[in-house]
C-alpha cells in the first residue's frame, strides 16, 4: 500500500518535493495558502543555478547583532555541512539536467557561469581555493580578463577585471516557470494541489502526523500574479478538516515555524532584491547582455540570462521573521549597468523583493525533523536554486524508504540544536 504524503508549499521546494515522492508510488496531496505555484519565495527570485563552493562568496548580508554571533558560532564549528552541500549542489544541478531533458522542460534556461575576481587579491584567494574544491568534485577553471571577455563578450571593456571563474554545470534559469511546468508533470502522476488552503496545525503521534487546514475562498481580484491556470484553486467549501498522513513534508519556508511548535528552530528572514528587464536587441551590437550567469561577489549580484530577458539579484539582508527590508533596485540597476551597460530597455522593467528562511550557516535544513512522521525542506542555502532538485529527490527516497542518493545527515536540523 502507497504512503500517503501531504507536503506544505507550492514553492519551488514543494513542488519538486511532491513530483519525486509522487515518481517512487506516493499518494501526495500539497497544500498551498496562496492562489498559485511559486508565488512567494521563488517568485522572481535569483535566476542562478550553481554548485555550492565553500568561501567563494565570503561576503555575509547585513544582519542583526545577535544573528552576526550566531553566524560567527556556526562558521567555527566548521563540520560536514559545507561538505555535503557541495555534493547535494551537484547532484540537483545533474538531477535538473536529468528532468529538463526527460520531461522536455522549457524554463529558460542558458549554460554557463562566471565568477568574476575584479582585482589581483581576489584572483589569488580563488587560485590558492581550486585543489579544495576540486576535492568535492567541482570542476572549476580559473580564466584571465581576456578569456572572460572571450565568453562574455558584452562585458564592458572598461570595468577592472583581473580573471574569473568558469564553473562546470553552472547556468541559469526560471524557478518559477520551472517549478509550473512541474506542477503540471506532478499531477500526471497523480499529485492533489490544494491551493487557497492553509494550513493551521500539526500534531503527530505514533500512528502519524495529523494536519488541521482550512479552504478559505479567494477574493476576486485577491493574486497580484498575471499568470494563472484555471485549474489553480480547487473548489471546495469554506471549513477547517483534521486529515492523518503517513508522513508531513513542511516546505512552506518561515511558516513552518507555527507547525512546529515548541520544536521552533533558530531561523530568520533572508530578503532579495531582484531586476528583470528585457534585453536591448540591436543589429549593429548582437553581443548586449549576458549570455549566461555572471556573479559579482565585490557587489553582492548575480546577473543571469533568462530567454530574451535578464535578471539581477543581490542586496541580501537578514532580519528577524516579522521585519521588512527596504530594497535597492537602484543598487542592482547601476551594478548591471557597470558590467553590461546598455544591454536592457526600461520598459517592461519587474521590480521584486522575496524572502526565505536561513540558518545561521546559511545551509538547508533538510531531513527528519525529530517529530514522528514530519520532515523539514527548508532554507535552500547555497547560490540559487541548483541543490532544489537534488533535495526534493533524497528527502523523498528517504520518506518513500528507498536507498538515498547521499546521506544529508548533516544538513539535518539537529545541528542547530
Amino acid at each position: 500500500m502507497s504512503r500517503r504524503v501531504a507536503v506544505v508549499g507550492a514553492g519551488l521546494a514543494g513542488v519538486t518535493t511532491a513530483y519525486e515522492l509522487a515518481a517512487l508510488g506516493c499518494q501526495v496531496h500539497v497544500f498551498e495558502r496562496g492562489g498559485s505555484i511559486a508565488g512567494r519565495a521563488s517568485f522572481a527570485s535569483s535566476a542562478l543555478l550553481s554548485p555550492f563552493l565553500p568561501q567563494l562568496i565570503n561576503t555575509a548580508p547585513p544582519a542583526p547583532l545577535m544573528w552576526r554571533w550566531r553566524r560567527w558560532r556556526a562558521g567555527r564549528r566548521g563540520g560536514e555541512a559545507g561538505a555535503a552541500l557541495a555534493a547535494l549542489s551537484l547532484l540537483g544541478l545533474a538531477r535538473t539536467a536529468v528532468l529538463r531533458q526527460s520531461l522536455r522542460l522549457e524554463d529558460e534556461s542558458t549554460d554557463g557561469l562566471l565568477v568574476a575576481l575584479t582585482d589581483a587579491k581576489r584572483l589569488a584567494a580563488a587560485e590558492s581555493r581550486l585543489d579544495s574544491w576540486a576535492a568535492l568534485g567541482a570542476q572549476v577553471q580559473l580564466l584571465d580578463a581576456s578569456q572572460a571577455r572571450l565568453r562574455e563578450p558584452g562585458l564592458d571593456p572598461d570595468a577592472p577585471l583581473a580573471g574569473a571563474l568558469a564553473l562546470t554545470g553552472g547556468g541559469a534559469g526560471n524557478p518559477r516557470l520551472f517549478a509550473q511546468q512541474m506542477r503540471h508533470h506532478a499531477q500526471r502522476l497523480g499529485v492533489r494541489f490544494r491551493f487557497n488552503t492553509t494550513v493551521r496545525a500539526l500534531s503527530a503521534d505514533g500512528s502519524g502526523p495529523t494536519l488541521r487546514h482550512e479552504y478559505v475562498p479567494p477574493a476576486d481580484n485577491s493574486s497580484r500574479f498575471a499568470e494563472r491556470d484555471a485549474s489553480d484553486i480547487v473548489s471546495q467549501r469554506p471549513e477547517v478538516r483534521d486529515e492523518r498522513f503517513d508522513a508531513v513534508v513542511l516546505c512552506n519556508g518561515l511558516a513552518a515555524q507555527s507547525l512546529l511548535g515548541a520544536q521552533r528552530l533558530p531561523l530568520a528572514a533572508q530578503h532579495e532584491t531582484s531586476v528583470t528587464a528585457p534585453i536591448r536587441l540591436l543589429e549593429a551590437h548582437p553581443d548586449l547582455g549576458p549570455k549566461a550567469a555572471w556573479i559579482d561577489a565585490s557587489r553582492g549580484i548575480v546577473v543571469a540570462r533568462t530567454g530574451q530577458r535578464v535578471r539581477i539579484s543581490g542586496d541580501l539582508a537578514v532580519t528577524d521573521a516579522k521585519a521588512k527590508h527596504k530594497p535597492d533596485f537602484e543598487g542592482l540597476h547601476r551594478g548591471l549597468q557597470h558590467w553590461f551597460p546598455g544591454s536592457v530597455l526600461r520598459q517592461q522593467v519587474q521590480h521584486s523583493q522575496s524572502r526565505r528562511a536561513v540558518a545561521a550557516d546559511g545551509l538547508p535544513v533538510l531531513g527528519a525533523s525529530g517529530r514522528p512522521g514530519v520532515w523539514l525542506n527548508l532554507s535552500p542555502g547555497g547560490q540559487g536554486w541548483g541543490q532544489s532538485c537534488g533535495a526534493a529527490l533524497v528527502l523523498a527516497q528517504q520518506i518513500a524508504g528507498t536507498h538515498p542518493a547521499m546521506d544529508i545527515a548533516a544538513l539535518g536540523p539537529q545541528r542547530l540544536a
